[in-house]
Order: C-alpha cells, then structure tokens, then sequence
C-alpha cells in the first residue's frame, strides 16, 4: 500500500515573505489570471523565500509548480509576481487550486463543531492519486503520495512539512496495515 503524507506549512520559519493585497475572499476563479503584489517587510531584515506559502492564500514557487503539476494535470493555478520594492526583487509564485478527492474512510472521526478528530484516508479512493485536497472538510488539507513527497524532498524545497497520513483498507485483511 502505497503511503501518505499531509502537506503542512512548516510553523518552525517564522521570517516568510508575506505577501500583501491578496483578497483570500475571493473564489480561485474570480481572481485575477495575473496579480502584482508587494511583500511586507518589518525592521528587523527580509523575509526568507520559500517554495510553499499557505498563508494569506495557498501558493509555490515555480520550480514547486512545476512538480506539483506533474503529480496531477489537473491543478489550476494563477501567476502572482511578489514585489520587494526595497531589495528590488521579483520572484513568480502560483496561486494553487487543488482538485478534491472525497477520500475519507468511515474510520475517520470528527469534532462537534465539524473540525478533524482523527483523519484516516480510504486507501482504494486515494490509491491512483498523487496530490490532491481532501474534499467536504473544513480543514483545507493537501495530501501527497510517497512518490510527490520523494520528489519534493529531493529537490531540497522548503515551507512544508510532511505529516504520515493514516489509511484504512475497507477492512480487508490482506497483510498490510491499513
């Protein structure tokens, strides 16, 4: 059985560019074919370029771009130039649309107010996929196989941690743990 991982931002940089403007209101394909945005800076120096942004709205570099798109044909993205007006930089970085995957076993459990108690992925509904969002959750996760996160790894790119994601395999005992 193939394996899975969350694809968290990684909370240990705390000095990540910010990028300014962005409305995070706004449906993916009400926004804009190409944004100009400026990057907030604070005194104490400038914010490191990392290849995932989760936050005001989810976006990769482009070299991320480039693999991600691989993993799944289907990913929609958008061009957002990030402007460093005081270091005059220009860097490119997508805004991401992740196809969804209604992939949740029954083994998975919830919170009352409808948040992620335990998070456990159908093995069969996930087994052809590479990267893709979890669909009807409040959380916005991305989850990618063992063979993206490898090709992620590899090329040294930053931002982002990789959690195990559980698995259930309908109950079928066939020598793997699910």
């Amino acid at each position: 059985m193939r394996d899975y991982f969350l694809l968290m931002d990684d909370e240990r940089i705390g000095r990540k560019i910010k990028p300014n403007g962005l409305r995070h209101d706004l449906a993916f394909d009400r926004l804009p074919p190409i944004s100009l945005l400026d990057i907030n800076e604070d005194n104490s120096g400038p914010g490191e370029y990392v290849d995932w942004l989760d936050k005001p709205r989810r976006m990769v570099s482009d070299r991320m771009k480039e693999i991600l798109e691989q993993y799944n044909p289907a990913l929609s993205v958008k061009r957002t130039d990030l402007i460093d007006r005081k270091n005059k930089k220009h860097n490119v970085y997508w805004l991401l649309q992740v196809p969804e995957l209604d992939c949740l076993s029954p083994e998975s459990e919830f919170h009352r107010n409808g948040t992620m108690k335990r998070l456990v992925l159908d093995h069969e509904r996930v087994k052809e996929h590479h990267f893709f969002a979890i669909a009807d959750i409040m959380e916005p996760y991305i989850v990618v196989s063992l063979e993206a996160a490898e090709s992620l790894l590899r090329r040294g790119l930053t931002g982002f941690v990789l959690r195990t994601a559980e698995q259930w395999n309908g109950g079928r005992d066939d020598g793997t743990l699910g």
